[in-house]
């Protein structure tokens, strides 16, 4: 054995069993990131039919990740009543009272001169003026009764699932950030561990090279350690789900190890770029609900413009028609509906603070047992993970080519 050990030393190609090991490390390392870049991207498939190229794994299922995320979302962080339940229709009315006190008088003035515009133009200005500031008056209590009927049937108005899906479809980036950021740490791992295993692969691979060379051993170790680095990278990820002592080490799946900080990523990500007041009030305003919410609203705003014309209803009716001004009061409520995008966003302020999403979803995800919280990244590798791992396999096996035939000069 020995005299065998000193002739390999002294054999030319001594050096080049020395880079093994490096090799073998590099490979190990390259088809890990490798993995990672496929999963992820590009963004959009590469090439034009009929001969289109790869697109990640991520990008390429947009609408089934979004899915899944969604779910995890929905059923296991956060529902519909908990983000409106801290929402107070009082405060949400006070937000809103200034600018549609800058709306009302230009929708009243534009509605009257066009349905009745001799009669407003001969109204006294004393008159106009306490239409107005009856409506200034009003207007605080209407939106409050809007607010509390919208708050009782948010369920119809709002479809958190669609929102999600939608904001997340829409934005591909976004989709791999809700992996990347929440799995950054872990991504490293997987980058460095290919490194340190194929390093040790390369090893053991060097010591049965120096005894036992057959021409496939080279491109078998290359398949080896390109398939096993990226498969060990990704149980050590996730498993075991709880802590295990294995003599004096406690050992855990390094993503769950991390699940409080996970866990305050995750939520500061989707609050400030999914649920964010924003998106929920553009999915209330133009979603599927979005004509309930045009009905409460017109049913609140017309009952309002019967108030305020009191006992002169009758007198306009009179003067302009009852079909004029029943079209009146619906006129109206477009202009109203028309600017409401614009006049909502004075409550982006109050709605993040009220809302509380980051802090709801930080603490759900917290409480999560790990089968459960291992739902948030692990669906990143299962979708195709067979292929991501096949992909080392294949370029570890040319590695292995190429130190056979290049490195030592073909079949031995």
């Amino acid at each position: 054995m020995w005299e065998s050990i000193i002739s390999t030393i002294k054999h030319p190609d001594f050096m080049l069993y020395i880079t093994m090991p490096f090799i073998s490390a590099i490979v190990g390392w390259g088809t890990n990131v490798v993995a990672l870049k496929m999963t992820f991207y590009p963004l959009e498939p590469i090439g034009k039919p009929p001969f289109l190229g790869w697109q990640g794994i991520i990008p390429s299922k947009t609408a089934k990740m979004a899915g899944i995320a969604v779910d995890v979302i929905t059923t296991k962080l956060i529902t519909v009543e908990e983000i409106f339940s801290q929402m107070d229709p009082h405060r949400v009315a006070s937000e809103l009272e200034e600018p549609l006190i800058a709306l009302i008088e230009p929708i009243i003035h534009d509605t009257m001169l066009t349905y009745s515009p001799v009669l407003w133009e001969t109204l006294p200005r004393i008159a106009k003026e306490e239409i107005f500031r009856r409506s200034r008056k009003d207007l605080p209590k209407v939106c409050s009764e809007i607010m509390y009927d919208v708050k009782t049937r948010i369920e119809d108005l709002f479809d958190l699932r669609s929102m999600v899906i939608d904001a997340l479809v829409r934005n591909k980036a976004l989709m791999n950030d809700l992996f990347l950021k929440v799995g950054a740490a872990e991504f490293k791992f997987i980058e460095r561990s290919g490194l340190y295993f194929g390093f040790i692969f390369g090893i053991v691979q060097m010591f049965i090279w120096l005894f036992w060379q057959k021409w496939w051993l080279l491109p078998l170790g290359g398949l080896i350690v390109g398939y096993a680095t990226n498969d060990l990278a990704l149980k050590l990820i996730f498993q075991p789900l709880l802590p295990k002592r294995i003599g004096p080490f406690t050992i855990q799946g390094l993503f769950i190890k991390r699940q409080n900080e996970v866990a305050a990523e995750y939520g500061k990500l989707v609050a400030a770029e999914i649920l964010n007041p924003k998106n929920i009030l553009d999915a209330i305003l133009r979603g599927p609900g979005s004509d309930d919410l045009f009905r409460i609203i017109q049913m609140h705003v017309k009952n309002s413009v019967d108030k305020h014309a009191g006992f002169a209803k009758h007198f306009v009716q009179f003067v302009i028609g009852t079909k004029d001004y029943i079209e009146m009061k619906h006129r109206v409520c477009d202009l109203l509906m028309a600017e409401l995008p614009k006049t909502v966003k004075s409550v982006y302020g109050y709605a993040e603070e009220a809302l509380n999403i980051e802090n709801i979803l930080r603490e759900k995800l917290q409480a999560l047992p790990p089968s459960e919280f291992i739902g948030i990244l692990r669906p990143a590798f299962q979708e195709d993970e067979w292929l991501l791992i096949a992909v080392g396999g294949v370029l570890g096996l040319l590695v292995g080519l190429f130190q056979l035939f290049v490195m030592f000069g073909g079949i031995k």
